[in-house]
């Protein structure tokens, strides 16, 4: 559904970088630097080749002590970027607070639109899970204990993995134990007429095929939805659809963070956010 705004403010309710314009010079560098060093002292495999594609790639972040029989209980992270900005390697710093607590944390790279279109990339993530899952031995992971979550349009492919046949991947039809969209997108149809479309290239059919919102919940798992407070109007309502939408969706709103100071708060084991994502894996 397109809501009723003129095209300019429906475009606003979009622009989250316009809405916080200083997370480029303030957390994501942060972040990067954090990353490198969980990059160089954690434990796991790094660029594991999962398909064929240049980005196709993830990483694999263990802790250093004695691995626990059957592996470690790990996270699979999706990161956002609206689909067609950012990389893996910005988002390795998710994996400390999980690595210092016993776990450990998979963050998944894909190819970028415009190289591919919204249903390339879901395939990609599809892909890569079922290689997890199916090379989980030899990642040092349990594969019985698989979390999921991701922000922004890594919100949106959580969501999505919860409409997936995964038994036609030769998986489990429920293989995560619970699974959390961070400021996700459910319907992509209001992106169509806004800005974001020139690198999406999506038509209305194609818009409303990938949202989550309008597809069957296949799998069987604890699903939250969780926004910012101050985050704009459009992903609260977002939240509340797929919210109305599927049965047993916890809605959740974490009051004063806006779009990316949400996703900071899985970067510390002291937030709820953290907190939220790991009892899943305790």
């Amino acid at each position: 559904m397109i809501p009723d705004l003129p095209i300019e403010e429906l475009a606003r309710r979009y622009n989250n970088g316009a809405a916080v314009p200083d997370w480029q010079e303030t957390l994501l560098p942060r972040w990067q630097r954090e990353s490198e060093r969980v990059r160089d002292d954690a434990g796991g495999l790094r660029d594991v080749v999962y398909g064929p594609h240049e980005r196709n790639r993830l990483d694999v972040f263990t802790p250093t002590g004695a691995m626990p029989a059957g592996g470690w209980p790990a996270l699979i992270f999706i990161h956002g970027g609206y689909w067609q900005r950012l990389y893996k390697d910005d988002w390795s710093v998710i994996a400390a607070p999980f690595i210092a607590n016993g776990m450990a944390a998979v963050i998944l790279g894909y190819t970028l639109c415009p190289q591919t279109t919204i249903r390339g990339i879901a395939d990609e993530i599809e892909t890569a899970i079922s290689y997890v899952w199916k090379a989980a031995g030899g990642l040092s992971v349990n594969r019985d204990r698989l979390t999921l979550a991701g922000h922004s349009a890594g919100g949106h492919l959580t969501a999505w993995c919860m409409t997936t046949d995964w038994a036609a991947r030769g998986m489990p039809a429920t293989p995560f134990v619970a699974a959390t969209a961070i400021s996700g997108l459910f319907d992509l149809e209001p992106l169509v007429p806004i800005y974001l479309n020139e690198a999406l290239k999506l038509d209305n059919a194609e818009a409303l095929a990938m949202s989550p919102a309008y597809r069957e919940r296949r799998v069987d798992c604890e699903f939250t939805a969780a926004v910012g407070g101050g985050e704009l109007e459009e992903f609260h309502r977002q939240n509340a659809l797929i919210g109305a939408a599927w049965q047993g969706v916890r809605e959740w709103t974490l009051p004063g963070h806006n779009h990316f100071s949400i996703v900071d708060q899985l970067t510390h084991e002291d937030t709820a956010l953290f907190a939220h994502v790991a009892q899943a894996l305790r």
